[in-house]
């Protein structure tokens, strides 16, 4: 370091050395890619000197599974990695969008932050009790859903699902999450009913939760809703009959209140009193001691099952359950999708 004093002042120079942008391609990919895909971006968008080594096929390459080409050729869509015209659009195509796989019975992606892989187990590769018993469960097609078909349930009162993935599948030293994907808005006998989720590795302790699957408005959307529909309650039906059914008492000179009022009246007001009680929450408050669902932003609702550490090289069949046969009695309404393992904490 050199100093020079100026009249009045003091300035201070550097001597140049050779900086980190200097070094060759190779070695800059190599110091990236210890970094993640976020990462990676951020530095090529604050220093230019590095945007050819962010965007290098090497770079990309070492985010994407190390088995990704076999995971591909398991796609049932006609996909192939030789399609796209780098590794990092490949790594966001797999990102964000779902791969249909092994016959349309999983779907894979990768996690955008960390390049971690994610599978979700469609209701078809899931065991369901009673699930090939129309009586009790019907498959449907939906239109929002990423399957070919979803899981309706009729009526059961053993409500027993389990879902199993090769824990050779999943990405090593992460931390993930299991979750049950589902819909719930005409369900009925989940209202504050525990139901127990187990998550459970070969040879490891079976780790289990209580959870609800009950879906609740928020204050927000139960204001939005009560908006959208009007309501009448079984006071608004007494009060009508005792100011109206008066009249057959009065005096000659009134004129009475005939049948077809009555059977007018009811037609028209009958129904809002069936939607306004279909509609009211459960009388019970939501219980501390027990996990309820989130609404997730393709519209579905989820809610953890469990979460467990995959150390990698693992060749274990992992195994997610959830159980209800204690409350003995019916419940119906729910649409299952499907079983999603993620990394915790990302969506």
């Amino acid at each position: 370091m050199e100093m020079k004093h100026g009249e009045g002042d003091c300035t201070m120079h550097r001597t140049a050395g050779p900086g980190f942008s200097s070094l060759p391609e190779g070695c800059i990919v190599d110091v990236l890619s210890r970094t993640s895909p976020r990462d990676a971006c951020r530095v090529s968008a604050v220093a230019s000197a590095f945007l050819s080594a962010a965007e290098s096929d090497a770079l990309w390459e070492s985010f994407l599974p190390s088995d990704y080409r076999e995971i591909i050729a398991r796609s049932s869509e006609p996909l192939s990695w030789h399609h796209f015209s780098s590794k990092k659009e490949l790594f966001f195509t797999l990102s964000d969008s779902h791969l249909l796989i092994d016959g349309g019975k999983k779907s894979f992606w990768i996690d955008k932050r960390s390049g971690k892989k994610c599978y979700m187990l469609a209701s078809r590769e899931l065991t369901i009790v009673w699930g090939d018993t129309p009586h009790y469960w019907e498959w449907t097609s939906l239109p929002e859903s990423r399957f070919a078909e979803v899981a309706s349930l009729q009526a059961v009162c053993w409500f027993e699902i389990r879902g199993k993935i090769n824990t050779c599948l999943l990405s090593p030293t992460t931390n993930y999450a299991a979750y049950l994907v589902f819909q719930a808005e005409h369900s009925y006998g989940f209202e504050d009913i525990p139901i127990e989720s187990s998550i459970r590795i070969l040879g490891n302790e079976t780790t289990t939760k209580v959870i609800c699957l009950a879906t609740y408005k928020s204050e927000s959307e139960e204001a939005e809703h009560d908006l959208e529909h009007e309501y009448l309650s079984i006071e608004d039906v007494r009060s009508w009959i005792n100011d109206n059914l008066s009249q057959l008492y009065s005096s000659p000179g009134n004129s009475l209140l005939g049948f077809d009022d009555v059977k007018t009246w009811m037609n028209n007001n009958l129904m809002k009193l069936f939607v306004s009680q279909e509609h009211q929450e459960p009388s019970a408050s939501m219980r501390s001691d027990l996990s309820y669902p989130k609404k997730r932003e393709d519209n579905w609702f989820e809610i953890e099952l469990g979460e467990f550490f995959i150390e990698g090289g693992e060749d274990m069949e992992l195994e997610m359950t959830l159980m209800e046969v204690k409350a003995g009695h019916w419940k119906n309404g729910l649409i299952v999708e499907g079983i999603e393992i993620r990394p915790k904490g990302n969506l």
